[in-house]
C-alpha cells in the first residue's frame, strides 16, 4: 500500500490499556504536510511533521499502536485493520516528501512477546546533520532516555509526608496521655 498524496486511516482511537465504555473514534489523514485529525462534529485539527519529533509503531493483538512524540507530549493511537509494513510504508512516504520541511525520527518498535519473531523491529537511519561529536542523533538520544522526574518535587513530597506523619503521631501520643505539654509553661 502506498500513499500518493494523502492517505486516510479510518476508525482510529486513543490507545489505552484500560477498558472504556465508548472509545472516541476518529479518522486521520497523512500527507506530506502532516497529520489531519478528523473527529465527527468538530473542526479538523492539523499537526505538521515539524511538531512530531518521533514516531513508533508497535504491534499489539488485534491492532497497531502508532505513538507520536513531540513538544513534550506522547499520543498513542490505536489503528485497526492495518499491517505493520503497510503503516510503516505510508508513514515513510508521507514524511519523505520533498516539500516536507522536517521529518520525524522513527523509533524502533518494541515487539511484544505475543508477536512472532519474524516481525522486524526497524532501527531508523541516522538523519542527515547529526551531532558533530559523532554521538547518536538527537532523536535517538531522547528515545533512549527515561522520562525525567523533577527531583525537587519528589523531595518536597517526602518532606511534606514526613511532617504530616510526625504531626499525626504527636496528636495521637498527646491524646493517649503519653505526651504532656505542661513543660512548655502556661498556655494563654
Amino acid at each position: 500500500m502506498t500513499a500518493t498524496t494523502t492517505t486516510t486511516i479510518r476508525g482510529v482511537s486513543i490507545f489505552s490499556r484500560q477498558r472504556k465504555r465508548k472509545a472516541d473514534v476518529f479518522d486521520i489523514t497523512l500527507s506530506s504536510e502532516g497529520i489531519v485529525i478528523q473527529r465527527p462534529g468538530r473542526n479538523d485539527q492539523h499537526m505538521t511533521w515539524e511538531r512530531i519529533a518521533q514516531w513508533e509503531i508497535q504491534e499489539r493483538p488485534g491492532c497497531l499502536v502508532l505513538t507520536l512524540r513531540g513538544g513534550g507530549s506522547v499520543t498513542p493511537l490505536q489503528v485497526e485493520g492495518w499491517t505493520l509494513e503497510d503503516l510503516k510504508t505510508v508513514l515513510r512516504e508521507a514524511t519523505s516528501q520533498p516539500d516536507a520541511t522536517a521529518t520525524p525520527a522513527e523509533v524502533p518498535a518494541e515487539v511484544p512477546a505475543e508477536v512472532p519473531a519474524e516481525v522486524p523491529a526497524e532501527v531508523p537511519a541516522a538523519p542527515a546533520g547529526g551531532p558533530p561529536d559523532g554521538g547518536p542523533p538527537a532523536g535517538r538520544r531522547r528515545a533512549n532516555r527515561r522520562p525525567r522526574r523533577s527531583v525537587w518535587k519528589v523531595l518536597v513530597t517526602v518532606v511534606l509526608l514526613g511532617t504530616l506523619a510526625t504531626a499525626v503521631t504527636l496528636v495521637l501520643l498527646q491524646s493517649a496521655g503519653v505526651i504532656n505539654w505542661a513543660f512548655l509553661g502556661p498556655v494563654a
